[in-house]
């Protein structure tokens, strides 16, 4: 009699139980296609930002070389001023003087008013 029972049972739901399946696997399918996108996206947006930070980190390297170059030929050049300064000095307290007027430029003070600077 149990076997009746699940017999009329089936008979009578059966498109009922198989639209369900047919739906249960499509939402399945959904699910999994989504998470499948979900996880590309965020791939792609990672790639994104490593792609900005690498080219944020090229534009400092670039502007750093550039101050070391600048820093680096103001360097030379402060170096030969000093040594022009001695160089061009008659005697040593000349060029004490010429070096210390020389040494005050380079550290951006004024010598205009300075007659020993002139």
């Amino acid at each position: 009699m149990g076997g009746f029972v699940l017999k009329d049972f089936l008979t009578k739901w059966w498109p009922v139980l198989a639209g369900g399946a047919i739906v249960a696997v499509l939402l399945t399918l959904a699910f999994c296609s989504g998470q499948q996108a979900g996880t590309s996206g965020a791939v792609v947006k990672e790639q994104g930002r490593t792609i900005e930070t690498q080219r944020q980190v090229g534009d400092a390297n670039t502007n750093a070389s550039a101050a070391r170059v600048g820093d680096a030929v103001k360097t030379e050049q402060q170096k030969q001023e000093l040594h022009d300064a001695v160089e061009n000095a008659t005697d040593p307290d000349d060029a004490r003087r010429r070096l210390g007027c020389a040494v005050m430029r380079q550290q951006g003070r004024d010598t205009a008013g300075i007659s020993a600077c002139r």
